[in-house]
């Protein structure tokens, strides 16, 4: 039987340390394997959040919580490449892998905000040439992590015997997630992802969408000549449980979005129980392995633990 794994992307904006750690901690004894940040220094809904809002740093926070849990993964989702040099980006993934004792999931991306990297005096080139960074970037990276001293002279980026020790604990290396919706980042997973990240929180999609990216994925793997089935699939969602029909609808009218339509809300893991289990499966089917849940109401008592009980105790 395919293993099934869940994991939670917890917001950093306005959350005290206290409150994150908690909530990993309860994620954890609920059965969840794997626990995100976003990599953002401002609020990254701007439509619903002011930009003075108070934000944690990603990495800073996640070598404090892989000291304050104990099995669950954990891990960038994703870690915006324009932010950091990649040989330190390297370093501190290696270093935050010993740390947590091999527990790191290494997502990474090309960034999409502009007007953040604006504001810390960072460029912002246009979306080819971000990408083309992203590659040059997890050379170094996957470089750094495997060779003694690696030399590496891109257009973009360049080390010369960069001493990168302790290695990552990971063998060959940390997982690499990387999050795709187009064709031209789905490609690039099929080139570097150990594990394609589809982000329906951002792109909301049906499963017949769902399905045509999974197909673009599967063709470009057989273009450069590697196998699908070396690419784990996981999906990022919102998640709402109701406990009946009348219990869903007030959820959804107090928890969506201003600016989302109701039909689009509903393309996450929306629903009651039964509903979400089909969803789920519908999914599964489609070689998704990993669900990486965003609760809305996740400061209510007990949220996680419900979820568990009624939907992944029962898949």
């Amino acid at each position: 039987m395919r293993k099934i794994s869940f994991g939670i992307l917890t917001s950093l904006q306005s959350f005290e340390y206290e409150n994150i750690r908690a909530i990993w901690r309860e994620a954890e004894s609920c059965g969840f394997e794997s626990t995100w940040l976003p990599d953002h220094f401002v609020p990254y809904d701007l439509t619903e959040r002011p930009i003075t809002e108070p934000v944690l740093e990603c990495w800073i926070t996640l070598s404090a919580l892989a000291r304050d849990t104990k099995t669950v993964r954990l891990g960038p989702l994703v870690s915006c490449n324009g932010f950091r040099p990649p040989a330190l980006l390297a370093k501190m993934a290696a270093s935050l892998d010993v740390i947590s004792e091999g527990r790191l999931n290494f997502g990474i991306g090309a960034g999409w905000m502009q007007l953040e990297h604006q504001a810390y005096g960072y460029p912002f080139p246009k979306t080819s040439e971000r990408i083309k960074q992203l590659g040059e970037a997890l050379d170094i990276v996957k470089r750094m992590w495997s060779e003694e001293k690696p030399t590496y002279k891109g257009q973009h980026y360049e080390i010369a015997g960069a001493v990168n020790n302790p290695k990552p604990i990971q063998k060959p290396h940390p997982p690499i997630y990387v999050g795709a919706a187009h064709e031209r980042m789905i490609r690039f997973a099929a080139e570097w992802a150990d594990n394609w990240n589809f982000a329906s929180d951002v792109h909301p999609c049906t499963i017949t969408d769902y399905q045509l990216r999974a197909n673009t994925l599967e063709n470009c793997c057989n273009e450069i000549g590697r196998d699908p089935q070396a690419i784990r699939r996981s999906w990022l969602g919102l998640a709402v449980l109701g406990s009946s029909k009348g219990d869903l609808e007030e959820k959804i009218s107090r928890l969506k979005p201003k600016n989302m339509e109701r039909e689009l809300f509903l393309r996450g893991m929306v629903g009651t129980a039964d509903e979400t289990i089909q969803k789920l499966r519908d999914y599964l089917d489609l070689g998704v392995s990993e669900f990486i849940l965003k609760f809305p109401e996740i400061r209510k008592e007990g949220c996680l633990r419900e979820f568990s009980a009624n939907v992944m105790e029962k898949l």
